[in-house]
């Protein structure tokens, strides 16, 4: 019995969003090319992973992702993080609050370094990184707000727990919990790049095992901007509450009964 591969990942090299954001209609164009890739996911900031393709003019991952999940409604984000530049906690809230934003299609994808900023000498764990963004992602759950008017009673609070991470005199200290609830799809997708070692990480990606979809060149002749296109030739739009969330784009287990 074989089983049907996952959805392609593609890869959006920080060049090309960097022109987009820069050029007028940039981003819609650019959305056009990921659609026809064929991938369902998008992985944004991976470029950041790797020395050789870590330098020169680069978006935040995290705006980046907020710009194309508007231009595509149906794809999944992967938004690339990592302990050389940033606290977990800050991380988690990001991440979670951009999942909430673009309705359960986010996730985040953990590399070791961030070789565009320049190292201050100081080593995090990218392991215990990805754990503490997971069990921050877990300590306040969605299903605990009720919205009780009679009651008055908007959230079991009993459910939303501290973390209370302590990762040693080397690690993160982070007691949580996050000020922001879980999403639609229980929590975000925590992947991980090859050179991080996380059993449990819900996807690898990177390296010769997990290659990323490359992005498919832009068209050299002259097409109509995405706004100006006729609304009669494009494909409805599913309502909101059908499309899937990135989890089930993944085929991966729903985690919303996942709880503190």
């Amino acid at each position: 019995m074989t089983t049907a591969p996952a959805p392609p990942v593609v890869a959006v090299p920080d060049a090309d969003l960097a022109a987009a954001a820069a050029t007028p209609g940039g981003i819609d164009r650019l959305a056009d090319r990921l659609a026809g890739s064929g991938a369902a996911v998008v992985a944004v900031g991976t470029d950041r992973f790797d020395p050789a393709t870590s330098t020169g003019h680069r978006l935040d991952p995290t705006t980046a992702t907020l710009a194309l999940g508007r231009a595509l409604p149906d794809h999944g984000f992967l938004v690339a993080v990592a302990p050389t530049r940033e606290h977990p906690y800050n991380a988690a809230r990001r991440v979670l609050s951009l999942d909430h934003v673009l309705d359960g299609r986010v996730g985040a994808v953990v590399g070791a370094r961030d070789h565009g900023v320049p190292s201050t000498g100081e080593q995090h764990d990218p392991a215990e990184f990805a754990r503490v963004l997971r069990g921050l992602w877990r300590t306040w759950p969605l299903d605990s707000i009720v919205g009780d008017r009679t009651s008055g009673v908007f959230a079991h609070t009993d459910r939303i727990r501290p973390l209370d991470h302590d990762g040693g005199p080397d690690g993160y200290r982070v007691r949580g919990p996050l000020t922001t609830p879980s999403s639609r799809q229980g929590e975000p997708v925590l992947a991980v790049w090859h050179d991080v070692d996380l059993p449990g990480a819900d996807l690898v990606l990177g390296g010769t095992a997990h290659p990323l979809a490359p992005l498919p060149a832009a068209r050299s002749e002259a097409e109509p901007h995405r706004a100006s296109r006729s609304t009669a030739t494009r494909p409805p739009r599913p309502p909101r509450a059908a499309r899937p969330t990135l989890r089930i784009l993944l085929g991966l287990a729903d985690r919303t009964a996942v709880t503190a």
